[in-house]
């Protein structure tokens, strides 16, 4: 677990391994060396395995754990048999043989990887060679089930969403052929559908908009041209050849992307980015499908005001027939989702309701001439079949190209794969298998890279075809197949049934596929939960709808990243304090008990120390102890630094400028808990032998009681000694009391510290508990140390509550104790700590 857990975090890991059997041993190895990807980029490091069995076999292990280890990764193991494994009388020269035999082992050459080893590994990136293996006759018939489902679903789908990009319907059909059978063969998840979807459609025609040249599209810039009609109308062809060339360019970058492993930066696109951005692009979608229903023609853009002014302004040119029609096919489509919703006998009626609503409105248009000849109800027209076009050599791949359309390609790459990612995710957790981002950019890049020499657009998983071929019962990768060849047959011989499908029976399924992406309600949990939150949201959706989909995102994205600088200037420093009666010391703002040991001031440093925020650290301990000045003297700094992973020479620079400042104001500063690769970034700066190595410590009572000492011995030995080798003792002579009301967690919290161990203790006060009325949430106890959280009545106890609670358990403990021979309750137990009585030196 420790190997699985900290490979690529500690340059230094101590592993103790207690195992029953060799083969135990042998097969968890086996285990963390072979599935970890991780272990495939970890850093040079050393690790010391302690191996306790009955049948130890050293070398056997070592020639084991050498040939699990990647690219060369420098081994040191020790290995300690039963017999040794608590010895503690081992002598050193025994000690220097083991440590030399081990480093001797770090010189040998790797073993190569057996058979087995790279079979898995081949597995892991062709993961068609895994799920073929496990493929039943009942997964078989599930998977073809569900893909023809999904296929039947992505029909009319696709076809609207390539007219969201401005492409002809058949590109749509296309896009959701060939890139679905490709994810299927290297994809991890089992259920997604991968396919056109509504926000890269629309980044499409946004990114895409007036980016042909006058030499592709001359027609387009003489005349005024541009002012009225679009360049993928009037040079269609060029058009299609620009939105294929942009896929294999999104290809290009996720499979770059999977190479240098680079899946984090996703994590720029926060959820309240993307959250926004879906809002936009959902009421963009929205209003450009709009003209079917009305009947009227409007301009090609992504503004949402100037579509709402254009609408505004033809009001007296709207057609009623494809209103009414539009109308009702979108509130059959709507209550169609809501009925397979609440009852699972007509859960079907989900996905096929687009195809049915499809299939009505050809025959409704076939049947009555008049809607199309008088009644301006407009149909899709000629949809071209047959085989798929090969368009390898027609596309402009280079450096110029990528210019043109680099914030298209990046924007469709990034939004896709976080769609897709976060859809897989969410079903592999709900089927328990587990996800590999890396593989999945390969997945994607892939499927657009293949797609693009087949006249495809870009593609990214959807999130509303993967639930249905989840509720479906999709089992394998193999439905993905089905569908993809599903819609190839389409192709083959169906498109010329598409002829009368009427323009208002797509547009009313774009709008019932988009309107579940209108977040209004995560709006506002955002602005419950965190107004910084509420503000990227709110950002990302009014410039997508004002200023555009590509430059809202940007502006969120900024955003976002000059927040996280923000956060990152300003790491948490935490104030701690004593629990009473105890040796644990935890944050002010989340114990409601506590107290400050007495010329100590404690805090804790939750992040790295580098160049942009040491100083705001160095600011905020200077503003900490003059506040501290006011109340009570200080004369001890205590760091604690296990959040500090990593240092740079600024920060070095710094503590040591802290340590000298304090130092002049009669302060010592000490270091508790340092990360190994923090100090010797400290060693090498000589900073750690300016502090003094007997500043630092392994915990923060060590490094309390050290400071305590140094006090002590100052006060009686004067300055000539040496404060901190001096050994002095202190014990509790009174038991310590604090009831007070937890603001975090809403309840009454009752610690008490012991100088002994009272065994009748938990009985008495649980009597006392329950004659006050109050009900115990939680309880520890720790030897001497004891904490109670209560409740009356689902509430915190009132202030005479609290009081007449400390008294009779105040006076509870203080007969126990003088009952056991012990003294009482320390006086002003509740707000001070507990009495120390100074040893001899």
């Amino acid at each position: 677990s420790a190997l699985n857990q900290h490979f690529v975090h500690d340059f230094n890991i101590s592993c103790c391994c207690i195992v029953p059997s060799m083969a135990g041993f042998c097969q968890t190895v086996r285990r963390v060396y072979s599935d970890d990807e991780r272990s495939l980029s970890v850093p040079p490091c050393v690790v010391d395995v302690e191996l306790v069995s009955p049948e130890f076999d050293s070398e056997k292990v070592a020639t084991l754990l050498r040939s699990r280890t990647r690219h060369g990764l420098p081994l040191l193991t020790r290995f300690v048999s039963g017999e040794e494994h608590g010895n503690n009388d081992t002598s050193e020269s025994s000690s220097d043989e083991s440590h030399s035999s081990s480093m001797s082992s770090m010189s040998m050459k790797m073993e190569p990887l057996d058979c087995k080893d790279c079979l898995g590994k081949v597995r892991r990136r062709l993961p068609f060679l895994d799920w073929m293996r496990r493929m039943t006759p009942a997964s078989l018939q599930a998977d073809i089930f569900a893909g023809l489902t999904v296929c039947v679903m992505v029909i009319p789908q696709s076809m609207s969403y390539a007219n969201i990009a401005g492409l002809p319907y058949v590109y749509g059909m296309y896009a959701a052929c060939v890139p679905t059978v490709v994810y299927a063969l290297l994809g991890h998840s089992r259920q997604l559908a991968v396919g056109p979807v509504a926000m890269v459609s629309l980044i499409l025609r946004a990114g895409l908009h007036g980016k042909l040249s006058e030499e592709q599209c001359p027609s387009w810039y003489e005349g005024g041209q541009e002012l009225s009609e679009d360049q993928n109308l009037l040079c269609t062809k060029q058009y299609v050849i620009l939105a294929v060339t942009v896929s294999i360019l999104v290809g290009i970058v996720e499979l770059i992307a999977c190479v240098f492993r680079l899946s984090f930066l996703v994590a720029f696109l926060g959820h309240p980015v993307i959250s926004g951005f879906s809002t936009g692009s959902a009421i963009i979608i929205g209003c450009s499908q709009l003209k079917y229903f009305l009947g009227i023609k409007l301009p090609s853009t992504d503004l949402v005001h100037e579509l709402v002014v254009a609408i505004a302004e033809r009001l007296g040119d709207v057609k009623p027939a494809p209103l009414v029609l539009g109308m009702l096919w979108f509130a059959f489509l709507f209550s169609s989702k809501k009925l397979a919703r609440k009852y699972r006998s007509l859960k079907m009626l989900g996905p096929l309701s687009p195809l049915l609503s499809c299939v009505a409105g050809i025959l409704l248009v076939w049947l009555v001439p008049t809607l199309r000849e008088d009644w301006h109800v407009a149909h899709v027209g000629t949809v071209p079949g047959g085989s798929i076009p090969f368009t390898l050599f027609e596309l402009e791949v280079s450096w110029e190209q990528f210019e043109k359309v680099k914030t298209t390609t990046i924007s469709a790459a990034l939004i896709g794969f976080m769609e897709s990612i976060a859809i897989a995710k969410n079903l592999a957790g709900q089927h328990g298998y587990s996800i590999d981002a890396g593989q999945e950019l390969l997945a994607l890049g892939t499927a657009n890279v293949v797609g693009s020499m087949f006249a495809c657009y870009p593609v990214t998983g959807s999130f509303s075809r993967s639930a249905v071929a989840n509720s479906t019962g999709a089992q394998t990768q193999f439905a993905g197949i089905v569908t993809g060849l599903c819609m190839l047959g389409v192709l083959f011989f169906l498109t010329p049934l598409f002829y009368y499908l009427p323009m208002f029976a797509l547009a009313a399924i774009v709008l019932n596929s988009v309107i579940s992406l209108v977040a209004y309600d995560v709006a506002i949990e955002l602005w419950k939960v965190k107004k910084w939150d509420f503000l990227l949201w709110f950002v990302s959706f009014l410039g997508t709808m004002f200023i555009g989909p590509l430059q809202g995102i940007f502006i969120a994205v900024m955003m976002s990243l000059g927040l996280i600088i923000y956060e990152a200037v300003r790491p948490q420093l935490t104030v701690l304090w004593r629990m009473p009666g105890s040796n644990i010391y935890r944050s002010i703002e989340l114990e409601a008990s506590g107290n400050f040991v007495p010329s100590v001031f404690i805090v804790r440093i939750s992040s790295s120390l580098y160049f942009a925020n040491a100083s705001y650290v160095q600011d905020a301990l200077m503003k900490y102890l003059e506040d501290m000045d006011s109340l009570a003297k200080t004369e001890y700094l205590v760091l604690e630094c296990a959040g500090v992973r990593n240092l740079d020479a600024t920060a070095c620079e710094i503590l040591m400028d802290v340590v000298k400042s304090f130092r002049a104001r009669g302060i010592e500063t000490a270091f508790t808990a340092m990360p190994a690769r923090a100090f010797r970034t400290l060693s090498k700066s000589h900073t750690a032998d300016f502090i003094g190595g007997e500043w630092f410590f392994a915990s923060t009572p060590e490094a309390v009681n050290a400071c305590l000492r140094h006090q002590a011995a100052r006060k009686h030995a004067g300055n000539g000694c040496n404060p901190v080798s001096m050994q002095f003792h202190f014990k509790k002579s009174a038991a310590e009391v604090s009831v007070t009301n937890d603001g975090y967690l809403k309840q009454t919290q009752v610690t008490i510290g012991l100088p002994r161990p009272l065994p009748m203790l938990a009985l008495s006060l649980h009597e006392i508990f329950r004659r006050m009325g109050c009900d115990v949430v939680h309880s520890e106890v720790h030897g001497v140390f004891s904490r109670y959280n209560l409740v009356k009545n689902g509430e915190p106890l009132k202030a005479q509550e609290l009081e007449q609670l400390q008294r009779e358990v105040s006076t509870e403990v203080s007969a126990l104790l003088v009952s056991a021979g012990s003294p009482g309750v320390a006086s002003g137990s509740s707000g001070s700590p507990a009495s120390l009585q100074e040893g001899t030196p």
